[in-house]
C-alpha cells in the first residue's frame, strides 16, 4: 500500500510540477506578471476552453489560483512556467460567474526559496456564448508553390481540433475560399485549384456532396463567396490575380488584371451577372449579401488600365465599399450605389461583413489593393450602417496587418486574423462585441499548450463559425474532389444582353462619414 502511494505521489508530482498549495510567506511584487498570451482584461464567453498561458517570470516554481465570486477556486502549479488549467474546474467556475470577473493570482518562487506574488490578472466573463465551432485553413507561408494545406474544425469549448479536408488525400492542390450558409455546416462550398485534380468546386449541400465546374463562356473559376440567406444563391467574384515581389521592404503584394462578380444558382447550376457588378470599367470583388438579402455589398477598384502606365500599378488599386439592390424573387439587381468612397480617402477597403442584426459593417482599411494581410497597415474600421457613422475599430487593431474578420451568430463575437505577434504568421484572435457597439480587448484563441503559438510556423486562414459539427465526412469529400462526375455550370442566355446596357456613373451617397 505504501509503494502504491508513493507511486501516486510520484505520478502527482510530475504531472503538475509541485504539490504545494497557496504561499503562506510571500513578498508582493508591486506590478503584473509577465504571461503570453496576454489574457490580463479580456473579455471571454461563458463557453469558451480554459485560457492557457505561460509565465514569463525567471523561477524554480510557479503556484497559480484562478477564483471568483462564487465556485471552488482553480489551483494550478509547475515548475516551466506553463499554466495549463483543468478544463472541468475551469468549466465549473466559469459557468458559476457568468457576468462576473475571475481573478488570476500568479506566485513566482526563486531560486533562494523565496515566494513573490504579483498583481491578480482579471478575466471578465460575458454572459453571451460564441458559436462552438470553427473552421479555418491552416497553411506555411507561402510565396510561388502550393505546400501542405488543410481545412480544420475547432470545438472552442475544447481543445479538440480534426481535419476536414487535406490537400495530402487531394493531390496535393491548393484547396481555400471555404464558405457556410447561415453557420450551417450542411452547406459547405470549397475551392479546388491545379494539381492533379485540377480547378473545381466541391458543394456540399443537405448530405450530398457535388464536384461542380463553375467556368462558363463568360467567366473563368470562380473564388470569392458569399452564400445568400435563401440558402440557394451564392455570390461569386472571378479574379485573375497578380503577386508583386519586393526586394526590399514589404515583401509582397497582389493586385487583379481583371475581377468581376456573378449570381450562382446552387440548384439549377446556372451562372448570371449584370453591367452593374461586371463593368469593364471597373474591378469588383469580395462580395457580402446582407442578412436580409436585399443588397448585395462589394469592394470595387478601378479598371488596370488606368493604372498601367504607373511603376507600381498595385499601388494605385484602391477600392471602394459599394452596393447592390437585389430582388431574390426575380434575382435581378437595381442600381450599384457607393457605400464608403475609400478611393477619395487615399484608402482601399476589403472583406466586408455585416453583423447578423444587419446594423454594423465590418471592413478591412489598408493604403492599397484588395489583399490586406500583405499590408501591414491593414485595420479594421465599424461602419453603423443606421447612422453612418465610420471609424477605426477601438481596441481591436494592431501594428500589424488585421483582417479574415467573421461575426458570430449572435453578434457579439469577432474572430479575425492578425499578425501582431511576429509580422509574418497570422493567428486568430476573439473579441466581444456588447451591445452598445463598443469592441473590447482581443484575445489569443487559446490551445492546450501555452507554447504552440511560439512553436508552430502556422498561417490561419479564413476563419468561419458554425453553429454545429460537419458531419460530412472527410472520406465522402475526398471521394468527390477525385470523380469524374462533375456538375457542368450552364450560364444564363440573358446575360449577354444585361451586359451590353449602359453603366450609369456611380453615385455617391453620405452612407459612410468619418
Amino acid at each position: 500500500m505504501r509503494i502504491q502511494t508513493a507511486i501516486f505521489i510520484g505520478i502527482a508530482y510530475c504531472l503538475c510540477g509541485c504539490l504545494d498549495r497557496q504561499p503562506k510567506d510571500w513578498v508582493d511584487a508591486g506590478r503584473l506578471p509577465g504571461v503570453w498570451p496576454d489574457y490580463n482584461d479580456v473579455t471571454i464567453p461563458p463557453n469558451i476552453a480554459p485560457l492557457n498561458f505561460l509565465v514569463k517570470e525567471h523561477g524554480d516554481r510557479y503556484y497559480i489560483q484562478i477564483r471568483s465570486t462564487l465556485g471552488r477556486p482553480v489551483e494550478v502549479c509547475s515548475r516551466s512556467g506553463a499554466i495549463k488549467i483543468p478544463i472541468k474546474q475551469w468549466r465549473q467556475l466559469v459557468q458559476s460567474n457568468i457576468g462576473q470577473d475571475l481573478s488570476i493570482e500568479v506566485y513566482v518562487q526563486a531560486s533562494d526559496g523565496r515566494w513573490q506574488r504579483f498583481m491578480p490578472l482579471v478575466i471578465h466573463v460575458a454572459s453571451d456564448p460564441v458559436d462552438r465551432y470553427l473552421v479555418y485553413r491552416l497553411i506555411r507561408p507561402l510565396f510561388m508553390y502550393v505546400g501542405r494545406m488543410g481545412l480544420y474544425q475547432r470545438d472552442l469549448t475544447s481543445f479538440a481540433e480534426r481535419p476536414i479536408l487535406l490537400n495530402t488525400a487531394t493531390g496535393g492542390n491548393c484547396i481555400n475560399c471555404h464558405a457556410f450558409h447561415n453557420y450551417n455546416p450542411d452547406r459547405m462550398i470549397l475551392h479546388m485549384r491545379a494539381g492533379k485534380i485540377g480547378t473545381y468546386m466541391l458543394m456540399a449541400y443537405d448530405g450530398q456532396v457535388f464536384k461542380v465546374d463553375t467556368k462558363t463562356e463568360f467567366n473563368h473559376a470562380t473564388s470569392y463567396r458569399c452564400w445568400h440567406p435563401d440558402g440557394r444563391t451564392i455570390a461569386f467574384a472571378f479574379n485573375i490575380v497578380r503577386q508583386v515581389f519586393h526586394a526590399r521592404g514589404q515583401t509582397r503584394d497582389v493586385y487583379d488584371r481583371a475581377s468581376d462578380l456573378l449570381v450562382y444558382d446552387a440548384i439549377g447550376h446556372r451562372a448570371s451577372t449584370s453591367g452593374q457588378i461586371s463593368s469593364p470599367r471597373r474591378m469588383e470583388t469580395y462580395p457580402e449579401w446582407s442578412p436580409d438579402g436585399r443588397f448585395l455589398y462589394l469592394c470595387s477598384g478601378p479598371a488596370l488600365e488606368d493604372v498601367n502606365g504607373m511603376p507600381e500599378p498595385h499601388k494605385a488599386m484602391r477600392y471602394d465599399l459599394m452596393r447592390i439592390p437585389y430582388e431574390p424573387q426575380s434575382r435581378t439587381f437595381g442600381q450599384i450605389e457607393m457605400v464608403l468612397n475609400t478611393s477619395q480617402m487615399g484608402l482601399s477597403a476589403a472583406h466586408p461583413k455585416i453583423s447578423p442584426d444587419g446594423r454594423y459593417l465590418l471592413v478591412c482599411i489598408s493604403d492599397c489593393t484588395y489583399f490586406p494581410l500583405y499590408r501591414p497597415e491593414s485595420d479594421l474600421y465599424l461602419l453603423d450602417l443606421s447612422t453612418g457613422r465610420f471609424s477605426k475599430a477601438e481596441n481591436i487593431n494592431s501594428a500589424q496587418a488585421e483582417g479574415y474578420h467573421c461575426w458570430s451568430s449572435n453578434g457579439r463575437w469577432v474572430i479575425f486574423s492578425s499578425k501582431r505577434e511576429d509580422g509574418e504568421c497570422t493567428h486568430l484572435y476573439l473579441c466581444y462585441f456588447d451591445k452598445d457597439g463598443h469592441f473590447h480587448k482581443p484575445f489569443l484563441m487559446p490551445q492546450q499548450d501555452p507554447a504552440y503559438h511560439s512553436m508552430q510556423v502556422v498561417v490561419y486562414n479564413l476563419p468561419e463559425f458554425l453553429k454545429a459539427p460537419i458531419r460530412m465526412s472527410p472520406r465522402a469529400l475526398v471521394r468527390a474532389a477525385w470523380s469524374k462526375r462533375i456538375l457542368k455550370t450552364t450560364l444564363d442566355p440573358t446575360v449577354a444582353s444585361r451586359l451590353r446596357q449602359p453603366v450609369e456613373d456611380v453615385p455617391y451617397t453620405s452612407l459612410g462619414t468619418r
